[in-house]
């Protein structure tokens, strides 16, 4: 590479890669996910992410190239990593955890490689290109914000069924002991230190 404008093309081909192997990878993980709101969000980006690859094929004719792929290897360690996790227990509220954490590693990669190109792209002169990835960009903001809300939601799940247990806990501990102390350690008040 000997210019910018190359170096561009590197960066697009490297995408193009990237996100076809993301559209082999999301059907696998909506069908490993439980959550009916992840397995909604990953189906969505989906669709999403087919839109991207048809629009890096504009980004590439709008800087006067074909539309080429050159192997991710990023992406692809990212994935296998992220297949691990549909393997990691059983469905449920954990694993979905785990595919999200592997969802939004994959989003984190996009931004930072749609950022680097919508930069050179700007720095080349080519404003369509800017706009075309920069719209790209926003979508991989927007999907990594609907994962954390997704797994926010999962872990109020996961620390309401917390609380119960602790609760139905406390009632049994109270019914057995009828009035007796629970055997649980009751923390003593240290006697204050003297000033000497």
């Amino acid at each position: 590479m000997e210019t910018l404008k190359e170096l561009l093309i590197e960066e697009l081909k490297d995408l193009y890669s990237a996100e076809k192997q993301i559209v082999k990878a999301l059907p696998k993980m909506v069908r490993g996910a439980k959550t009916p709101e992840l397995k909604s969000a990953l189906t969505e980006h989906l669709e999403v992410t087919k839109e991207q690859v048809t629009r890096l094929e504009q980004v590439f004719a709008s800087a006067g190239e074909k539309a080429k792929v050159k192997h991710c290897k990023g992406m692809e360690g990212l994935l296998v990593e992220g297949a691990e996790s549909l393997e990691s227990g059983s469905a449920g509220p954990l694993r979905d955890l785990a595919i999200i954490g592997a969802a939004q590693r994959v989003e984190h990669y996009e931004m930072a490689a749609y950022g680097t190109a919508r930069a050179i792209a700007e720095h080349c002169g080519l404003p369509e290109c800017v706009e075309l990835l920069g719209q790209t960009l926003e979508e991989e903001a927007a999907a990594d914000d609907t994962l954390t809300q997704v797994a926010e939601a999962i872990y109020s799940a996961i620390g309401s069924e917390s609380d119960d247990a602790g609760d139905e806990t406390d009632d049994v501990d109270q019914e057995a002991g009828k009035g007796k102390t629970s055997g649980k350690a009751v923390p003593q008040k240290r006697p204050a230190a003297k000033n000497r």
